[in-house]
């Protein structure tokens, strides 16, 4: 059976529609609530915002650097540096009981100097040198030898007495040979003028020219005088000139005959 159509509504049904209140886009006053009922509220309750949390700030980074021994300025002889002769020198030395410091770099002049100087206060455990000699290692390593193997026993035997001393006059020093153009060894600190010896008796022998009456002092100096002339290279003393009157000179100067006087 077919379906009868609908009337269309009449223009006072539309009117009265229009008049309702809507839920599409119209605002419209609410009206008393039934009892009971649970009021809805219209707006949104706000929405709770998540705590601020505080900014996490990244740790300060910091540069690891080695660390790094910065070399010791002294003049060029810095332990480091030194030359392997001069290293086995200065173990010599302290085998034989002699104390000594290490010096830095001497240079006074083109002819003065000395590159790696000791400064040497005693020529073995129980004989002192006064004062201090400034020297180069192998001059106080032969300085030492000589006091230990030759000046010590020739002591023994003609004084019963060992060496508590010896007093030096000139160790390092920037000069000419006198009467010369030439430097002399103590320029390059390898040379020692050697005054007096005192035994642990308490006797002074005074290196000079002894009397005729003096038997044991003239054999006792020609004796360590001679030894001398085995160990270095010039050996001047009493007799030899007046400028070498009262001291025994020592040097390591390379001859080809030790000019012994």
């Amino acid at each position: 059976m077919a379906e009868v159509p609908q009337p269309l509504p009449t223009y006072a049904q539309v009117a009265a529609a229009s008049a309702q209140p809507t839920t599409m886009g119209v605002y419209s006053e609410p009206g008393p609530l039934p009892a009971g009922a649970v009021p809805v509220p219209s707006v949104a309750e706000p929405v709770q915002e998540a705590p601020q949390t505080a900014a996490i700030r990244p740790e300060p980074v910091t540069l690891g650097f080695p660390s790094v021994s910065l070399p010791r300025l002294d003049g060029g002889n810095s332990g480091g540096g030194m030359p392997a002769e001069e290293v086995a020198c200065r173990k010599r030395l302290k085998r034989m009981g002699v104390s000594f410091t290490d010096l830095p770099r001497i240079r006074d002049s083109a002819s003065c100097g000395i590159d790696w100087p000791v400064k040497v206060t005693t020529l073995g455990r129980s004989i002192k040198l006064t004062p201090a000699a400034t020297l180069n290692c192998a001059m106080a390593e032969e300085a030492a030898r000589w006091a230990q193997k030759d000046l010590a026993p020739a002591a023994r035997t003609r004084y019963l007495s060992g060496v508590a001393e010896i007093r030096q006059m000139s160790s390092y020093s920037c000069r000419r040979i006198a009467g010369s153009r030439t430097f002399s060894e103590h320029s390059k600190g390898n040379a020692l003028d050697i005054g007096a010896i005192r035994l642990k008796n308490g006797r002074v022998i005074v290196v000079h020219k002894p009397g005729l009456l003096a038997f044991r002092e003239r054999s006792f100096l020609r004796s360590i005088r001679g030894q001398a002339c085995d160990r270095f290279g010039t050996v001047l003393g009493p007799g030899y000139n007046r400028d070498h009157a009262d001291h025994l000179h020592l040097d390591l100067k390379e001859r080809s005959r030790t000019a012994c006087h």
